[in-house]
């Protein structure tokens, strides 16, 4: 009775997590979409200059490649909550419902696991960045505000996971 009781506790505190954090992960899938649009606009753009003007923008290619890891990074969030990334269901749709749970609690491990590692790997580059006001080398843009997005969305997500993790309980056991 007790771990029924704590395994209750833990789904409705799950869900009002996911009702605090979900507007959160809303907003930063939006400008995720607003900076994968400022990718096609700015290579549309610069395809437009290589032709008309026969001088591409010099900073294309960095700006792009910033704009493209902030969007995936922006995005992961409300993509983990939502379970909308790439699963292989092909076993875990045979299983039934318990064991389903258990392996959904493993991945969540996992996922929980990586994102702390890659939290922890990320900081000091960051700080390194913060430190030495490091810039793009073609558009001399400051990289910290763009590497400050990764612990963010790492931090993020692994909040995510533990809300998906006691949110997809057995329907049994509540």
């Amino acid at each position: 009775m007790g771990a029924q009781t704590t395994l209750k506790k833990l789904y409705s505190l799950s869900l009002k997590t996911e009702e605090f954090v979900a507007p959160v992960f809303y907003f930063m899938a939006i400008l995720a979409t607003i900076a994968s649009m400022m990718i096609i606009l700015l290579i549309g753009a610069s395809v437009t200059m290589r032709y008309l003007t026969f001088t591409p923008f010099r900073f294309t290619e960095e700006l792009v490649g910033l704009l493209m890891t902030a969007a995936f990074f922006l995005s992961l969030p409300l993509v983990t909550l939502h379970k909308k990334h790439v699963r292989v269901l092909i076993i875990i749709s045979s299983l039934s419902d318990r064991v389903k749970w258990w392996v959904a609690c493993l991945a969540c491990l996992f996922g929980i696991s990586f994102c702390t590692w890659f939290l922890l790997l990320c900081m000091p580059w960051l700080e390194f960045a913060y430190e030495r006001q490091i810039k793009t080398e073609v558009g001399r843009l400051l990289m910290y505000p763009w590497m400050s997005v990764l612990p963010l969305s790492m931090l993020l997500t692994i909040i995510a996971f533990i809300i998906r993790c006691f949110s997809d309980s057995p329907k049994d056991d509540i």
